[in-house]
């Protein structure tokens, strides 16, 4: 991954790394900040994910089922912009103009009060988050499929059985996680998880944790594993400018990463060192994150495409440019704080401490946190990402 990208961006004229903004990101860090791109203890802060102490492989199979259909949330939050914005409108009016318009009566007030609250709603805030009319107006995002299946394991344990991931379907799956209408992809979704049923019972036993174990502690052997068994892991393409092949591998690398992030660098978790061989998560959040920062800039031509919501096609140069120098921006980042850590002193932290991984999953927190009020990311309909 890192020897193909770093020579896209080395002819890249779409994307650019400003060097410069690299450094003075990293150099403004505080040590707060810091501390959150140091080892795995950055990973499920708000209890998103599934853990089951005493069932390392039911964690890490949900990890996998997690990782095989993270992919591609955006073109939903097209489908539900309009409802949203209807929405939006309704709640300007009070309780007596919105039991006016559902009776198709009249509103006499053209400029009604702004309710505030909901008087009569008692539903626990969890209940409201999962229910058909919140889901109704709100976009998927990736807290829905580690929610939805983290909420499906909680009711039953044997939902993720390979024997049964081998029989999913998209209906299925939207039961499965609790969502209230097709997925972006979805029959692609539910291949995949049958894909991830016939390997593990194929080759491993039906046991997650066989795979992992199999990989012997190193993360670069257990990327190559996932993306051997499973063939929607192979996150690569070839450059359509000379015939080279690029590699970027999200999904596999991030199964890695999670694992050793949830199980906190120990048992299924332990990497050891090898940790430090995997990239960032190539996304179309990060890029957003790094390109607000003036680390990332885009060509005004490509600049306009991606503001105006234009599809980047899969496996376009414009698309490798930017997955590319996204991935080795994270890398000159990653290299600037190994730097500016040797030369400070951190309670005895080595500099050997800082990861890409860690480092992506702070970008992707903080990009997630402003999604509302960033500016446009870059729409491409795949499976990788």
């Amino acid at each position: 991954v890192r020897d193909s990208t770093r020579r896209v961006v080395a002819s890249s004229h779409r994307v650019k790394i400003i060097q410069r903004k690299v450094e003075q990101v990293v150099g403004d860090m505080d040590q707060g900040t810091i501390a959150q791109v140091l080892g795995p203890k950055a990973f499920d802060g708000d209890g998103t994910h599934f853990c089951d102490p005493h069932d390392d492989d039911l964690t890490a199979l949900y990890i996998l089922c997690v990782d095989s259909i993270n992919f591609c949330f955006w073109p939903d939050h097209d489908v539900v912009l309009p409802l949203k914005q209807a929405k939006k409108h309704y709640h300007q009016f009070d309780v007596t103009a919105r039991y006016l318009l559902n009776s198709g009566l009249p509103v006499e007030d053209t400029n009604p009060k702004i309710l505030v609250g909901t008087p009569l709603d008692d539903e626990s805030d969890e209940t409201k988050k999962w229910s058909k009319d919140t889901l109704a107006v709100q976009g998927l995002e990736y807290e829905h499929i580690a929610g939805g299946l983290k909420r499906a394991l909680q009711k039953d344990r044997t939902c993720l059985d390979p024997t049964r991931l081998k029989e999913m379907t998209g209906e299925k799956l939207r039961a499965l996680i609790g969502w209230p209408r097709e997925l972006p992809l979805e029959k692609e979704r539910a291949r995949l998880l049958r894909e991830i049923g016939t390997g593990l019972t194929r080759h491993w036993a039906g046991k997650v944790s066989n795979l992992v174990t199999a990989s012997t502690k190193s993360a670069s052997n257990l990327v190559d594993l996932v993306t051997q068994t499973f063939p929607g892991f192979r996150d690569q393409t070839t450059d359509p400018r000379d015939g080279s092949q690029v590699f970027f591998f999200k999904r596999a690398q991030i199964f890695v990463g999670d694992l050793w992030g949830r199980f906190n660098g120990e048992g299924l978790g332990d990497f050891g060192d090898s940790i430090h061989e995997l990239t960032m998560f190539a996304d179309y959040r990060v890029p957003v994150v790094l390109r607000e920062l003036g680390i990332l800039k885009y060509a005004d031509e490509f600049a306009a495409l991606v503001d105006a919501g234009y599809q980047i096609a899969p496996g376009s140069a414009d698309e490798i440019d930017l997955r590319a120098c996204t991935v080795q921006a994270v890398e000159r980042m990653k290299q600037c704080l190994e730097s500016r850590l040797a030369k400070e002193s951190w309670d005895g932290t080595p500099a050997l401490a800082v990861t890409s991984v860690a480092l992506d999953w702070f970008l992707w927190t903080a990009g997630e946190k402003r999604r509302d009020d960033s500016s446009a990311h870059h729409k491409t309909l795949t499976v990788f990402y």
